[in-house]
């Protein structure tokens, strides 16, 4: 069985396809969206990396600012204005992503309760 909450984080376009994905029982927290997308950036080479500068940047900012996690499915690219279809892509494709470590241990005691 597939666990609940899954997605990926991709580089594409021009001659590259590189990306990081995750599958998990719980939902992702922030700190581990921002730790994939970092090592997604650790997998381009110098001029992939600076080809998606802004897109990388965009990505870590869209993370950083969700607030309560977003769920599937969602995707959203940030694209290259001026470099044709070089981007950085977000799937959540199952599940719960994105959210503040807080709201996971205030879940968890919630079950440990209930």
């Amino acid at each position: 069985m597939a666990n609940k909450h899954r997605g990926r984080i991709q580089a594409q376009g021009g001659d590259t396809e590189k990306s990081v994905s995750w599958s998990q029982d719980t939902p992702l927290s922030k700190k581990d969206g921002l730790k994939l997308l970092e090592d997604l950036e650790g997998q381009l080479t110098k001029k992939e990396k600076e080809e998606r500068k802004k897109q990388l940047m965009d990505a870590r900012r869209f993370i950083e600012n969700i607030e309560g996690g977003i769920d599937a499915p969602k995707k959203r690219s940030f694209y290259s204005r001026d470099k044709g279809n070089l981007r950085i892509d977000i799937e959540v494709l199952g599940g719960i992503a994105f959210i503040c470590m807080v709201v996971v241990f205030l879940l968890f005691l919630f079950f440990i309760k209930s």
